[in-house]
């Protein structure tokens, strides 16, 4: 009975990495331009690179916080990198996280204002206020309400996705693609020349969300919960990402030019769609700025704490006004790139650690430890 499969635990695992996950630039579609189509074909393993590498960093995020009792997210990072690199890359990461926020704050406030003509202060003031109010009441709130929205956002994506591909299959359109882009006859900005690095350095650059995260969902679950459920979240990520990835190669010559190519696939599959692919974006929007605003402030309060309230009213008015002064661009381009490479330098290092706790520990490797 003490291995026995918690799935609730599992599913809220699952749901919370799903959401956690699915942020502006997977909802618009220009994320999965970037990392995925450019590469056509290969972007199948692009895939497979993103989740194999997502799933192994959660894992020693939560690894060192069973075996060694750790239960902050600056612990664990001190744990593998020393405490001198460790408190550098703690400070960065949570630099990092604050950026992240403030860029899905421009991200709201761009999505409303094009789809709409919304002044750009509303979407940004809806998004920071629904997170500032859902994560005043802690992590477990957010994990809850997050957890609901993540797989429903993931399905709407795989079903728009799978029915284009059916369609560019049978008509051609994904091979016809396919070729265009083996061809180098489109121009896209991309994130790597090489398809395996593209997704490790997705994944490394979303991995750096995580050390708090990780390490809470690991105190509030058992690690084979976390586990699976983290498997199958990430899983289901990569798996939408390769389908909505063909998908646009099916439709390669169009959805090059757009900012938010996703939402041209999703309005060919029914008219109207433009204004509810509009509020799923909003939603994919709130469901990872939650996680990156609390990730932001635990660090400096406990959870629940009087200074840990007023920390988040602070950060979500000051992300707020930044969001309002600096470009939406300027801001993705510089923490994006910079992110990925930090963590995967991070990724490497608590790997080969992992590695080397095996050969030290022998089979006990994994065992709760004191030490």
């Amino acid at each position: 009975m003490k291995n026995k499969i918690n799935w609730k635990s599992v599913f809220t695992v699952m749901g919370a990495v799903l959401a956690f996950n699915i942020g502006t630039g997977f909802a618009t579609g220009q994320e999965v331009m970037q990392y995925f189509s450019v590469f056509g074909w290969w972007s199948i393993l692009t895939g497979a690179a993103f989740v194999v590498t997502m799933a192994y960093g959660i894992y020693c995020f939560a690894y060192a916080s069973e075996r060694f009792n750790l239960t902050t997210g600056e612990a664990v990072l001190k744990y593998y990198l020393g405490n001198t690199v460790g408190t550098i890359i703690n400070y960065f990461y949570i630099f990092y996280l604050y950026m992240c926020v403030i860029v899905m704050y421009s991200g709201a406030a761009s999505s409303l204002n094009e789809q709409y003509g919304a002044p750009t202060w509303v979407g940004a003031a809806i998004i920071a206020g629904l997170c500032c109010l859902t994560s005043l009441f802690g992590l477990k709130n957010i994990v809850n309400v997050i957890s609901k929205i993540g797989p429903v956002l993931i399905l709407i994506a795989l079903v728009v996705s799978l029915i284009t591909v059916v369609q560019g299959i049978t008509s051609g359109s994904l091979i016809e693609g396919a070729r265009i882009v083996a061809e180098g006859k489109i121009k896209h900005m991309q994130a790597s020349n090489s398809w395996l690095i593209a997704g490790v350095i997705l994944a490394t650059s979303t991995i750096l969300w995580y050390p708090n995260f990780a390490v809470e969902l690991k105190q509030e679950n058992k690690m084979k919960d976390l586990m699976i459920g983290q498997i199958i979240g990430n899983g289901l990520v990569g798996g939408a990402e390769i389908l909505m990835a063909l998908a646009m190669i099916a439709n390669i010559a169009v959805v090059a030019k757009l900012n938010v190519p996703f939402l041209y696939i999703a309005s060919q599959i029914f008219s109207g769609f433009g204004a509810i692919y509009a509020i799923m974006i909003f939603m994919a929007l709130f469901t990872t700025t939650c996680p990156l605003l609390w990730s932001s402030i635990t660090p400096f309060a406990k959870d629940g704490t009087k200074k840990y309230k007023i920390l988040i009213v602070a950060g979500t008015v000051i992300g707020f006004v930044v969001a309002m002064v600096v470009p939406y661009d300027v801001i993705m381009n510089y923490v994006w790139v910079i992110s990925g490479w930090v963590g995967l330098g991070v990724t490497i290092i608590m790997v080969l650690r992992v590695i080397y706790n095996r050969i030290k520990y022998g089979k006990n490797y994994n065992l709760p430890s004191a030490e």
